[in-house]
C-alpha cells in the first residue's frame, strides 16, 4: 500500500531537472458592469487580453461561468440530488441564478459557444480563430449577464443585498496539465490565472459596495455610513498611481459611476447593500475596509471586525510575510460562514476564528494561488492549521485535540480517503470536508511535529518569498519543506496525503542497568504495529528525572538507549500525543515487581451513571456502588465497574453484587452471589466499523456466556440509510426459579443463534427504519444448571423469526407522529419455552435481562404494582408483561404535540401529550381458549417528558391505555375494556 502512494507521489512532482522553467499566464480583465435591482442582475460587456506564457501553442479559450452552477440542471444541482439535498433544483425563475454571454468575438472574429460538460453550463469554450504560439497574445470581447440565486451560497441576493462572490466571466486557467475546465460542484472551489483588472461599475446612487482591488474613481458611499466620522476613509485611490477618472461619463440621475482597479489577483469579487455601515482600519500599509449590516452594531462595530481582521494581517505577516496588495475588505455577507477572494473576505460573523481562517485565504489561495478544487488542502487544510496555531501562541483552547481524535476514528472505520483526492472524487461532501479541511490540517500538525516550531516558520516564509503571487502544488510546498528542514519528507507526504494507513507504536521489552556513572542506561524496544511511519517521542521516566528522544519510526522494530539520573519507574512512546497512534494503550509500561509491565495511563472515577468520560491517550475506569431489589435477593448492594477507551475500544462492564435475604429456597441454595462480566470491542481484535461483545453471567437466577458482532455496511455517512448487519451466538439457562417471574421465565436454557439486518434513513420529511431477525437453536427445560442434573433434558430445536418497520415525522414545528409495523414468529415441536415466544406488551425476557431493575420477580420496575412498559415485541403497551403468543402481527401508532419546549434545561426541556393506538393479531394468550388466532387492540393518551442529564437523554413516559379490547389480558384493571390503566417508562413506545 505504501510503494504505490510514494510512486504516485513522484509522479505528481511535476517539471523534473531539465523541464522548462516555472511559466504562468497572464489576464488583463477590461469590464463594465451595470446593476440593475428590480431584475436582479448585473451586465455589461467584458474584453480580455490573454497573455500566452506557455510552452504550449493554444488552439482553444474556456471560461467559468460559475453561476449556472446554482439553477436546476446543473451538475452542483446533481450532485446535491444524489446526497439527498434539494436546494437549486427546485428553484423557479427568477430565483435561480445565472450566468450569460454574447456576442463573442476573438481578435474581432465571432465564434461560437461550446458547453462540453452540457447540460452543466459552468464551462464555455470557444474555438481561436487561429493557433496562438507562446509569446503571442488574442483578446477575447463579449457581452454578459449574471444573477445570483435567491438561496444563497458563496453568492446570493436578497432585496437589495448582493453578494457577488462571482459574477462575470473568468478565464479558465491554463497550467502543464492543459485548460483546468472543471464543472462547479458542491466539493472543491476555484482556480484562476493572475491578472490586472480594470472594472467600471454603475450602481443606485445608495449603494455601498466592497470589493477586491481599490476604488480609485467614484463613491462607493463608504463615507456616508462611516460610523467613526473622526477616522477619515483611507481608499488607497493613488495605489496603483494617479487615478485618470476624466474619461469616465458621469451616470444617470439616481446612479453612479466607480472605477475599482485591482493588480496581481486572479479572481474579482463584490458586495452591495444600501444598508451597510463601514469602519475602517489599517495595518502597516493595509487598509482595512469593514462593512456590516444594521442591528450588528455589537458583534461587528465598534472597532470589532475592524481589530480581528488587523490581527489576522499582523498574524500572517509574522508566519508568512508582508501582505502584496494595498487593502483588504471584509463584509457581513448574506449567508453564514465565510468564504476568500483576493483583496476580500465574505464572513457570516466577526468572530476572530472565521477572520483569521479567511483572511488567511488571502495568502493560502489568494497569494500561494493553488487549484482549489484539485489539491484542496493546500488553502483549507493549510489556512485551518494556520488558524490553531495562533490560538495556541495566544494560550487559548484549540479544536486540534478533537479534529485529531475524530480524525483517529475515521481512519479505523474506513470513512477516510486520501487528502489529495481532487474534490469531486471522494465518496461524498461530508467526507470532502472532513479531508481537505480536518485531515488537511493535521497534515501540517504532523509537519510541525517533525520538523519543529522555528523550522516550521523558516519553511512558510520561504515558501512565501518563493512562490507569492504564483500557482503551487504539493511538489513546491515539499521541496521548500525538504529544502529548509534539509529532510527526505518523500515517506510522510506519500502516507499522509496519498493513503490513509494507520499508526501504531508499541513499547516491546525494556531493559535497564545502572552504569559506570551512577546513572542509569534503558534499553526500549519501540515496535511498529501499523504500516504507518512517523518519528515518535520516547520518555524514559525516574522519580527524580526523566529523559526524551525521538524514533525515527521506520523500522518495524528497533532498540533505543536513554539515559537516566536515577533508577527508570516507567517508559512512555508518544507522551503528547502527537504521532497519530490510534491505540495509545500499549504505549506505557512501568517497572513492577517482575520488570517493566504493560501500564496504560488510566484514569479512575467516581461514576454517576449519566456520562461517561472518553479520553485519546488513556483508559477511563468508572467505579460505583449499586443498589436495587428483587423478591429473591432482597436489597442487593454491590459494585459496577466500566472502562473505555477513545469512545470506542475496551467498553468493558463488569458488576458483583450480593443479596441480603437469607436463603429461602426449599433446598436453602438460593444464589445470593451474582457476576456479570461483558467486554466490547478489545483493541486486539479491531475490525472497521465492527463492534464485538462478549458477555459471561451468572446472575439472580440465570448463567449463560454470549457473543455477538455487529458491522455497520451502508456506503455513506451523512445521506442515505445507516444500516448494520449482525449476528450472535448465545447460551442462557436458569438456576435458580426463586429469582424467576412465571409469566415471563419457564426453568431451562437455550443455545441460540442469530442474525440481523436492520437500517434507518431520512426520506423527505419521513425518518424511517426497519430490523429482520432470523434465529434458532437447541432448547431444554427443568435442566438444573444444564451441566450436572438429576433431571432429564427435555430438549427440541427452535426458530425464532422477526421483521419491524417504523416510520416517523414532524407536524409542523411541534407535533408528530409515528407508526410501527411488526410480526414475529417462534416455532417449535411441543412449542417453545415461554422465554423464546413473541411477548404482546413489550420486551422478552432476554431483552430485559442485564438490567437489575427489570430482570428479577420483584424488582424495582418489576414488582406487581409498578406497571413499567420495556419497548419491544408486538407492542401493544395495555397487556401485561407475560402475554405471549407464538405468531403475531401488529401495528401501533402515536400523535403527540409540544405543550412545553424548554431548549436549555436539563429536566422537563420536553413536554408532550400524545394519543397512541395499539393492534395485534396473533395466536397463543390472546384467543380465550388458546386455540386459533384473534384481535387484541388499545388505545388511549399519555405524556411524554424529555430530560438531558451529562451525555444522557431520555423520556419519562406515561402511557394511560383507558381501552383494552380483550381486559383479561391488561396490564391491571382487567374487569371491563374501559378503565384507567397506567404504565410507565423511560423510553419511547417505538
Amino acid at each position: 500500500m505504501i510503494a504505490p502512494a510514494l510512486l504516485l507521489s513522484l509522479a505528481l512532482q511535476g517539471p523534473t531537472a531539465g523541464a522548462p522553467l516555472y511559466w504562468q499566464q497572464r489576464l488583463e480583465y477590461d469590464i463594465t458592469a451595470t446593476l440593475d435591482e428590480p431584475r436582479g442582475t448585473l451586465g455589461g460587456t467584458q474584453r480580455v487580453l490573454y497573455h500566452n506564457n506557455s510552452p504550449d501553442t493554444l488552439r482553444t479559450v474556456s471560461f467559468h461561468l460559475y453561476l449556472n452552477a446554482f439553477r436546476p440542471g446543473s451538475r452542483w444541482a446533481a450532485a446535491d440530488s444524489a446526497e439527498k439535498r434539494r436546494r437549486f433544483n427546485d428553484l423557479k425563475d427568477p430565483d435561480y441564478a445565472f450566468n450569460h454571454v454574447r456576442d463573442v468575438t476573438i481578435d474581432g472574429r465571432a465564434v461560437e459557444a461550446i458547453y462540453p460538460f452540457a447540460p452543466d453550463s459552468t464551462i464555455v469554450r470557444f474555438t481561436l480563430p487561429r493557433a496562438v504560439a507562446p509569446g503571442e497574445q488574442f483578446t477575447v470581447s463579449m457581452g454578459w449577464d449574471a444573477r445570483p440565486s435567491t438561496l444563497p451560497r458563496r453568492q446570493g441576493r436578497r432585496g437589495r443585498a448582493y453578494d457577488f462572490a462571482q459574477w462575470y466571466p473568468r478565464v479558465v486557467a491554463y497550467d502543464r496539465f492543459g485548460w483546468a475546465e472543471q464543472p462547479l460542484y458542491p466539493a472543491g472551489e476555484f482556480y484562476g490565472d493572475f491578472g490586472d483588472f480594470r472594472v467600471l461599475l454603475d450602481v443606485p446612487d445608495d449603494q455601498v459596495i466592497g470589493a477586491t482591488g481599490v476604488p480609485v474613481c467614484g463613491d462607493p458611499g463608504w463615507e456616508r455610513v462611516n460610523r467613526v466620522p473622526a477616522r477619515p476613509v483611507d481608499y488607497r485611490r493613488d495605489a496603483y498611481g494617479a487615478p485618470r477618472c476624466d474619461a469616465i461619463e458621469p451616470a444617470a440621475a439616481g446612479r453612479k459611476r466607480m472605477l475599482w482597479e485591482a493588480k496581481d489577483v486572479h479572481h474579482f469579487a463584490m458586495s452591495l447593500n444600501a444598508a451597510y455601515r463601514y469602519e475602517g482600519g489599517r495595518y502597516g500599509g493595509v487598509s482595512v475596509h469593514v462593512l456590516y449590516q444594521p442591528g450588528d452594531d455589537r458583534t461587528w462595530g465598534g472597532g470589532v471586525a475592524v481589530r480581528n481582521t488587523e490581527t489576522a494581517l499582523r498574524w500572517l505577516d509574522e508566519l508568512f510575510g508582508p501582505f502584496p496588495w494595498p487593502q483588504i475588505t471584509n463584509v457581513h455577507r448574506i449567508e453564514g460562514g465565510g468564504t476568500e477572494f483576493p483583496m476580500m473576505v465574505h464572513d457570516g460573523s466577526a468572530g476572530l476564528g472565521l477572520i483569521l481562517h479567511e483572511v488567511g485565504h488571502n495568502y493560502l489561495m489568494g497569494i500561494l494561488a493553488n487549484n482549489e478544487w484539485k489539491e484542496g488542502f493546500l488553502d483549507e487544510g493549510f489556512t485551518s492549521f494556520q488558524t490553531t496555531w495562533y490560538q495556541e501562541t495566544q494560550g487559548n483552547r484549540t479544536g486540534y485535540p478533537q479534529n485529531e481524535r475524530t480524525l483517529v476514528l475515521s481512519d479505523l472505520d474506513g470513512w477516510s480517503e486520501p487528502t489529495s483526492f481532487v474534490s469531486d472524487k471522494y465518496n461524498d461532501f461530508s467526507t470532502y470536508n472532513r479531508m481537505i479541511y480536518n485531515r488537511g490540517e493535521l497534515f501540517y500538525h504532523q509537519l510541525r511535529t517533525i520538523v519543529g516550531d522555528s523550522t516550521m516558520r523558516q519553511i512558510l516564509r520561504t515558501y512565501y518569498q518563493r512562490w507569492k503571487l504564483k500557482h503551487v502544488d504539493e511538489h513546491a510546498f515539499r521541496a521548500v519543506a525538504e529544502e529548509v528542514s534539509k529532510r527526505d519528507l518523500s515517506t510522510f507526504f506519500a502516507q499522509f496525503l496519498h493513503t490513509t494507513v494507520l499508526y501504531d507504536y508499541r513499547v516491546g521489552k525494556v531493559k535497564s542497568t545502572q552504569n559506570g556513572t551512577g546513572g542509569w542506561t534503558t534499553r526500549v524496544e519501540v515496535i511498529r504495529e501499523a504500516p504507518g511511519q512517523f518519528p515518535v517521542d520516547l520518555v524514559v521516566r525516574s522519580r527524580s528525572d526523566s529523559a526524551i528522544t525521538r524514533v525515527e519510526g521506520i523500522a518495524e522494530r528497533e532498540w533505543v538507549e536513554v539515559t537516566t539520573q536515577a533508577r527508570p519507574r516507567e517508559v512512555e512512546l508518544d507522551p503528547h500525543t502527537r504521532a497519530h497512534d490510534w491505540n495509545m494503550l500499549n504505549n506505557r509500561k512501568g517497572r513492577g515487581l517482575l520488570g517493566f509491565g504493560d501500564k496504560p495511563r488510566t484514569e479512575v472515577y467516581l461514576d454517576k451513571f449519566f456520562s461517561q468520560p472518553t479520553r485519546r491517550d488513556r483508559r477511563s475506569v468508572g467505579l460505583a456502588p449499586t443498589i436495587w431489589y428483587n423478591e429473591a435477593g432482597g436489597v442487593t448492594i454491590g459494585g459496577r465497574a466500566r472502562t473505555d477507551y477513545l469512545g470506542r475500544f475496551e467498553q468493558n462492564t463488569m458488576y458483583y453484587s450480593v443479596g441480603t435475604r437469607k436463603a429461602r429456597s426449599a433446598d436453602g441454595n438460593l444464589e445470593r452471589v451474582s457476576l456479570f462480566a461483558r467486554f466490547r470491542n478489545p483493541t486486539a481484535l479491531y475490525r472497521p466499523r465492527t463492534t464485538q461483545t462478549f458477555d459471561l453471567y451468572f446472575t439472580e437466577g440465570r448463567a449463560g456466556v454470549a457473543m455477538s458482532a455487529e458491522r455497520q455496511t451502508n456506503q455513506h455517512r451523512s445521506f442515505g440509510p445507516t444500516s448494520f448487519g449482525g449476528g450472535s451466538l448465545r447460551w442462557l439457562t436458569t438456576t435458580d426459579t426463586d429469582f424467576l417471574d412465571p409469566a415471563l421465565w419457564e426453568n431451562g436454557g437455550t443455545v441460540e443463534g442469530s442474525f440481523w439486518y436492520r437500517s434507518s434513513e431520512r426520506r423527505g420529511p419521513w425518518t424511517v427504519s426497519g430490523k429482520v431477525t432470523l434465529g434458532g437453536g437447541l432448547e431444554y427445560r427443568d435442566a438444573g444448571v444444564g451441566v450436572e442434573t438429576d433431571h432429564a433434558y427435555d430438549a427440541q430445536g427452535f426458530f425464532r423469526g422477526m421483521a419491524e418497520a417504523t416510520a416517523r415525522r414532524n407536524l409542523g414545528a411541534k407535533a408528530s407522529m409515528a407508526i410501527r409495523l411488526f410480526g414475529g414468529i417462534a416455532k417449535a415441536d411441543r412449542g417453545p419455552i415461554r422465554q423464546r415466544r413473541i411477548f404482546l406488551a413489550g420486551a422478552d425476557p432476554y431483552e430485559r435481562f442485564g438490567n437489575p431493575f427489570l430482570q428479577s420477580r420483584g424488582s424495582l420496575l418489576a414488582g406487581a404494582d409498578v406497571h413499567y412498559h420495556s419497548p419491544g415485541g408486538a407492542g401493544v403497551r395495555g397487556l401485561a408483561a407475560g402475554a405471549v403468543a407464538t405468531q403475531v402481527v401488529s401495528v401501533n401508532a402515536e400523535l403527540d404535540r409540544s405543550v412545553l419546549l424548554r431548549s436549555r434545561a436539563r429536566l422537563f426541556n420536553d413536554i408532550r401529550v400524545a394519543l397512541f393506538g395499539d393492534a395485534a393479531y396473533g395466536n397463543g394468550d390472546i384467543p380465550r381458549d388458546g386455540k386459533g388466532s384473534a384481535f387484541v387492540a388499545d388505545a388511549g393518551a399519555g405524556v411524554r417528558i424529555g430530560h438531558r442529564v451529562g451525555q444522557t437523554t431520555f423520556v419519562t413516559r406515561f402511557d394511560f391505555p383507558i381501552f383494552v379490547s380483550r381486559p383479561r389480558l391488561a396490564v391491571n384493571e382487567t374487569e371491563s375494556s374501559a378503565r384507567f390503566r397506567w404504565v410507565v417508562s423511560f423510553s419511547p413506545a417505538f
